[in-house]
């Protein structure tokens, strides 16, 4: 559905970049290529990466696990939900490995919707910090519920769930996937301003997934309309501390997006990706990966419309038939190069791509040119057969979750070429987002 906020009246250009290249072509003209692990721009994969060939960490059939989503890295600890199982993990990285449940039931579930709902479970997780940047003392974490349809703080020392914002418009939402902080400066009616925390958010339709019908077809939306907000959105809310009226700040950015679902911020663009998968929607089926870009607007004309404007569209469309699935979900934002760089007068910022969930597993998307420039073809099953569903950045590595528990990639380090097997130099490790 298109949002009333960002309409034919609003004077912008949208840039949408359909990357038809060399993966269609591959399928059309040789069974090997299509086959191969990795296609694009190796190059500029292995500046990434120091393996192309993703290791389990977590294996999920061995733990129980069906579908894991929404990583975060937490010290030495990567926490985790498990959307179908319906808790919340702990994963050790240290030498013990030790995985702990540290969340029951983590979508609040209710007794009488027990019977009917596939994915339960808690999703996106984001650590909760002060508009200074600093971590909260008191270890919150917001948590994506989908069962209670809520955006929620989870106090890690205590235990406590307190909601953050569970409708918009007095309609309840659909059940938030994803979420992302950002820190933003605010002028008050007096002309002073201060620095605020905004907590941004998705509201697709899969907290209303049934067990017997577990897959993206028209009924959602039906649920959607009847008995959600009447679309799928794409929010804010302000979590500054002591705010008194926090219920009041729910903002919608977008409903235009058939299936919002990642979301990030490289510098002050908003970033959302569209989860294309199901038959019946218009220009958003299986095979297409999209990544849609905001950038704020200086000013708004009236109360009810959005800040942010609809710049950029980043789509990626290959045929069905060259994987079993997936869609562009949960990314980070890497910087590729080390530090913005000079050439004569000129200063560039450095380059910043996606890594990101995707049609066929996981992509690289060069934000600069605007299309995905190398894929690991990770759900086929020659290669483990394993959907990927999201992605954080830290300790040297790469984690990915889904289908197959938790994978990692090695990063590749500073100093170091393609090929080079030494352990010298720092990781690149300073994402701008994990989601």
């Amino acid at each position: 559905m298109k949002a009333p906020t960002i309409g034919a009246a609003i004077a912008s250009t949208v840039l949408v970049v359909v990357a038809n290249n060399i993966f269609v072509a591959a399928a059309e003209t040789s069974k090997h290529t299509r086959t191969r692990l990795l296609t694009g721009d190796s190059y500029i994969f292995d500046r990434i990466f120091a393996s192309r060939k993703p290791e389990i960490l977590l294996d999920a059939e061995s733990h129980g696990l069906v579908w894991t989503e929404g990583p975060l890295l937490l010290e030495d600890k990567l926490i985790f939900s498990d959307t179908v199982g319906n808790k919340m993990y702990s994963l050790d990285l240290g030498q013990s490995n030790e995985l702990q449940v540290i969340r029951d039931n983590s979508g609040g579930l209710s007794p009488e919707d027990e019977q009917w709902r596939a994915e339960p479970g808690s999703n996106g997780l984001a650590l909760v910090s002060n508009p200074e940047g600093e971590a909260s003392t008191s270890n919150e974490v917001l948590v994506c519920q989908h069962a209670n349809r809520r955006l929620s703080v989870l106090n890690l020392s205590t235990g406590t769930m307190e909601s953050v914002a569970s409708e918009f418009n007095g309609k309840r939402l659909n059940g938030p996937n994803d979420v992302v902080l950002h820190s933003e400066e605010v002028e008050d009616e007096d002309g002073t301003s201060e620095t605020r925390s905004y907590a941004y958010f998705t509201d697709p339709v899969y907290a209303w997934l049934e067990k017997d019908r577990f897959e993206d077809l028209p009924y959602l939306d039906k649920r959607v309309k009847n008995d959600g907000p009447g679309y799928c959105g794409v929010y804010r809310v302000d979590i500054t501390e002591n705010s008194n009226d926090n219920a009041a700040k729910v903002e919608l950015i977008t409903s235009e997006m058939a299936r919002p679902n990642g979301i990030a911020f490289d510098e002050n663009d908003l970033i959302v990706s569209d989860c294309c998968q199901g038959a019946h929607l218009d220009g958003c089926t299986s095979g297409i990966s999209r990544w849609l870009l905001f950038r704020q607007r200086a000013h708004v004309s009236h109360a009810d419309e959005s800040s942010w404007l609809h710049s950029v569209t980043i789509e990626d469309k290959v045929s069905p038939e060259q994987s079993t699935g997936g869609c562009a979900d949960g990314f980070a934002i890497y910087r590729l190069d080390d530090e913005s760089a000079t050439y004569g007068r000129r200063r560039r910022r450095a380059k910043h791509v996606l890594i990101a969930s995707c049609f066929g597993g996981l992509c690289i998307v060069d934000l600069e040119v605007g299309e995905v420039v190398a894929r690991l073809w990770t759900t086929n099953n020659e290669h483990g057969g394993c959907k990927v569903s999201n992605v954080a950045i830290g300790e040297g590595h790469v984690y990915l979750t889904g289908s197959c528990g938790i994978l990692t990639l090695p990063l590749r380090r500073r100093g170091s070429r393609s090929g080079d097997d030494d352990d010298e130099g720092e990781a690149i490790i300073d994402p701008y987002a994990e989601l």
